[in-house]
């Protein structure tokens, strides 16, 4: 085990050096896919992340200093050693979230992506001016803001990373990574990627703790702002925190998604969608299907081919070729699928398809794993706690209405605001759904993931902040800038 894991798969990057947690906390990192012990991470101390924060204000003065054309070179060099090293972060990948390798491949190219974009910076990094009057000019000139932290989920352990530090560094800022103790290997793999390219010492850190840990990042009086995805109870805390110290944030939280499926849908695209959104990564995406609506005489079409469409799905190890459907992140996280299952049954749902008895699996499947499969609950109220509720795993509720009116009603009737998606051939029902659905991502016919160049979006409690995050958001959220007037 020692020889496939890097010497800092389990260190913390401090002012350019991987160094051992000197923390109290022992946090045990184990592969999804067979519940071994990957690692021990010993957690950084408080003294290593204010050691962290003092690293990147010494090395903000420099690195704010290139000129942003400079910047982008070196992020040139991290997209081209990503695109070298793409198919070992994804074995990487696989290993420690879950993902199949053909889902990690696509979260690589996610990320590259994200750097791409970052790398582009210059193109829209400069300064607007105009004239006053006679002798009189103004101009409006971008700057970096200092410090920030970035605290990312275990889902997608590089792409996020990734969105992060290419932003915040090309923009002139440097950055301290938090990234999720289920995942800290892929993340520093990342990370080590920055650094041969040649970030330099202490803009680009990573201190990997508990909530103490992202507490002394957020209050630190040296940092600026803070971007985060986490669960929203964890986003709104933040947010408050960073507001009340006037700090920069945009805190991204979770979601319980409405999927409608109309009577017009072509169904093949629309079960395939539906089971991709609902199931594709374990379910273990911000935007997934969670609860799905089917309006009118479809219901029972769609729901039968639906089921047969979920056993299809291969259960097995994440690096198995043949398997198309990994492991959940962690035996915390099968256990809530399993209690969602449980409860669902106990409070009248019918349980269409039950995750626990996925009989579609590969000979190595392992029972020390976190495997589980789909499962589809009908017949569940909307006000029970499991329809309202984030599962974040393999877990579907349908439900069934008579109207699109009882649809949309249905569909805005949640806390969240992450995601929505309709599965028609209307384009008057798209139209509205797009308009009166209350949630920042909407797909059409497809899952509703935006491209890397627009904005995404969150309302309800599924984001807290001011400026969202991909797209231009990076550009607004990692600068501000000031207004010059002059007369000479």
């Amino acid at each position: 085990m020692a020889n496939e894991l890097a010497p800092y798969a389990n260190r913390h990057l401090i002012n350019g050096t991987w160094r051992e947690g000197e923390g109290t906390l022992d946090m045990p990192v184990y592969e999804p896919a067979t519940g071994r012990l990957l690692t021990t991470v010993k957690a950084a101390s408080l003294a290593q992340v204010d050691e962290a924060v003092e690293a990147a204000s010494v090395a903000f003065e420099a690195w704010s200093a290139l000129s942003i054309n400079r910047r982008a070179e070196m992020l040139l060099k991290v997209r081209t050693l990503l695109d070298a090293r793409a198919d070992e972060l994804a074995r990487v990948l696989s290993m420690d979230n879950g993902k199949t390798l053909a889902e990690a491949r696509g979260e690589i190219g996610r990320a590259a992506e994200a750097i791409a974009g970052a790398i582009g910076a210059p193109t829209s990094y400069y300064s607007q001016s105009g004239n006053v009057a006679p002798g009189l000019d103004a101009r409006r000139v971008r700057y970096p803001l200092g410090v920030c932290v970035a605290v990312t989920p275990f889902n997608f352990p590089v792409m996020n990373p990734s969105m992060f530090s290419a932003w915040a560094l090309v923009c002139g800022n440097t950055l301290v990574l938090k990234p999720s103790e289920q995942t800290p290997i892929a993340t520093n793999t990342l990370v080590e990627i920055f650094c041969e390219a040649g970030i330099p010492d202490g803009v680009l850190s990573v201190v990997h703790g508990g909530a103490d840990v992202g507490e002394r990042l957020v209050a630190h009086p040296k940092t600026v702002a803070v971007t985060c995805i986490t669960s929203s109870p964890v986003a709104k805390a933040i947010y408050l925190a960073c507001s009340a110290a006037g700090k920069r944030v945009q805190a991204n939280g979770g979601g319980k998604n409405p999927y409608v499926v109309m009577p017009d849908c072509d169904l093949d695209r629309t079960v395939d969608g539906i089971a991709d959104g609902a199931f594709g990564m374990s379910g273990q995406r911000c935007l997934a299907a969670s609860r799905c609506i089917v309006v009118g005489d479809v219901y029972d079409a769609f729901v039968a081919r639906l089921v047969e469409r979920a056993k299809a799905f291969v259960l097995g190890p994440s690096q198995d070729p043949k398997v198309t459907m990994g492991p959940v992140v962690s035996a915390a996280s099968k256990a809530r699928v399993v209690k969602a299952i449980e409860t669902a049954k106990a409070n009248g749902g019918t349980i269409l398809l039950d995750g626990r008895e996925h009989a579609n699996r590969v000979a190595s499947a392992s029972d020390e794993g976190y495997l589980i499969g789909p499962s589809i609950v009908t017949g569940l109220s909307p006000k029970d706690p499991v329809d309202r509720q984030e599962v974040f795993g393999p877990f579907l509720v349908i439900h069934r209405v008579a109207t699109f009116d009882e649809a949309i009603r249905l569909a805005n009737d949640t806390e969240f605001g992450n995601a929505g998606a309709i599965y028609t051939e209307s384009g008057r029902h798209a139209a509205r759904f797009e308009r009166e659905c209350r949630a920042g991502n909407i797909g059409v016919n497809t899952f509703p993931a935006p491209p890397m160049n627009f904005q995404m979006g969150g309302m309800g409690t599924s984001f807290y902040g001011d400026v969202h995050t991909l797209g231009d958001g990076y550009m607004l959220f990692f600068t501000d800038h000031k207004v010059v007037v002059s007369r000479w």
